[in-house]
């Protein structure tokens, strides 16, 4: 094992690990804290720590990687990503009188295993798909060499990829497909794309997004005609409106309401784990910033809020300084850095009543094998990249 010129090991990643260990804690003890109100009768602490615990393994399994290695490995997780929508897709309900592909909200979204539990592929595939795009990114020509046409050759190659993930996570969840979007636009625009084509995307996107709002607020049964779900227009309506006034109708204003409660009820120092008094539903998952806040109050969700920033930071700085080692490292740490940010902005958003109730996970946070295990994939990705390029480092210094 290498030493640099302090004597340390390259594969120790002392900021990594410190923001590993810290989100273990905060999620297994929020997980636990949220159990007492026995939504659900099983022991979800226990199932995180042994999700983080396969993390860990994962992690120390893709060190044995190169990253370029990693980078040639991208296209078959990302086949692997498509493939397991596609399954889902024309999976039946049931097989032997038991889940197996069930519909939920009027879409199919997990594969139910029995002995493990659920699986859903969408969240690993926003990992193959970063991957896939850093590949495809990191390959075009650097952006000081490119003309227009290079441009649009690199966005038709972006599409093509991104096109049948998106399209079949679409038709699952809005929010998730949403979600990609959000990543792909923020890659392609690190990628050096002219302004002018990225000004032209993103103009067409605000416009197709706001027409798809109008649409839903205004003329609900057009939005059901095209395949919108109810309940994604309920969303909707109930962000819009006044907490008030939907609160008896709307479940997610309720949720909303109960949640923005439980986040005041925990004042600056919080009510501690075992005192929660406000029932917030899901709240191991979608609702678990309300527990933090409710349990540790202010402090508690600073803290949460800064150990974002300061992993946010990290990636950035880490996107800088591999761009002339290794540019597929670079671009998939640009990926995950938006969807960190995305997952943060928009969970943190709908439990203090800022954003709609999209059922988005806390990364790193919320209860979920899936939402877990496929973060910890792509820490894992980011934390690999970090060792080596501490090892290129070292050899130039040592050279």
């Amino acid at each position: 094992m290498g030493r640099h010129k302090n004597n340390q090991s390259p594969f120790y990643q002392g900021d990594l690990i410190f923001i590993y260990i810290s989100f273990f804690v905060i999620s297994v003890v929020n997980v636990f804290a949220s159990q007492q109100f026995q939504q659900y009768n099983e022991p979800f602490a226990l199932k995180q720590a042994v999700f983080y615990f396969i993390g860990l393994l994962i992690i120390i399994g893709l060190l044995y990687f190169d990253i370029e290695q990693l980078e040639k490995l991208s296209l078959y997780f990302f086949i692997f990503g498509v493939l397991s929508l596609i399954i889902l897709k024309i999976s039946p309900e049931q097989i032997g009188g038991h889940d197996f592909a069930p519909y939920k909200n009027g879409a199919k979204s997990w594969f139910v295993l029995p002995g493990i539990g659920t699986l859903q592929p969408s969240e690993f595939m926003k990992i193959g798909l970063i991957m896939m795009l850093a590949s495809v990114i990191s390959k075009a020509d650097p952006k000081q060499t490119r003309s227009t046409r290079d441009d649009v050759n690199l966005l038709l190659k972006i599409a093509g990829v991104s096109a049948i993930p998106v399209g079949l996570i679409l038709l699952q969840d809005a929010g998730t497909a949403g979600i990609c979007m959000f990543i792909i636009f923020v890659m392609v625009f690190m990628s050096g794309v002219n302004w002018k084509l990225l000004l032209l995307i993103g103009g067409t996107g605000a416009v197709l997004i706001s027409l798809v709002l109008l649409l839903m607020i205004n003329f609900p049964d057009q939005a059901k005609s095209l395949g919108i779900q109810e309940y994604q227009i309920k969303r909707v309506t109930s962000w819009i409106s006044d907490s008030s006034q939907t609160q008896t109708n709307s479940d997610d204003a309720w949720q909303v309401t109960q949640g923005i409660m439980a986040i005041g009820s925990g004042g600056i120092v919080g009510n501690g784990i075992s005192n929660l008094k406000v029932y917030v539903p899901e709240s191991s998952t979608d609702f678990i910033f309300s527990v933090i806040g409710e349990s540790f109050g202010f402090i508690g969700c600073a803290f949460v809020v800064i150990m974002f920033f300061f992993l946010i930071y990290r990636l950035v700085v880490l996107i800088e300084r591999l761009y002339s080692f290794n540019r597929f490292g670079s671009f998939f740490c640009v990926g995950f850095t938006a969807l960190i940010v995305i997952h943060a902005f928009q969970n943190i958003g709908m439990n203090i009543g800022i954003m709609p109730v999209t059922g988005i996970p806390l990364l790193f946070i919320s209860y979920g094998g899936s939402s877990v295990l496929s973060t910890l994939i792509g820490f894992g990705i980011v934390y690999n990249a970090s060792v080596q390029l501490t090892k290129y480092k070292s050899y130039l210094f040592n050279s």
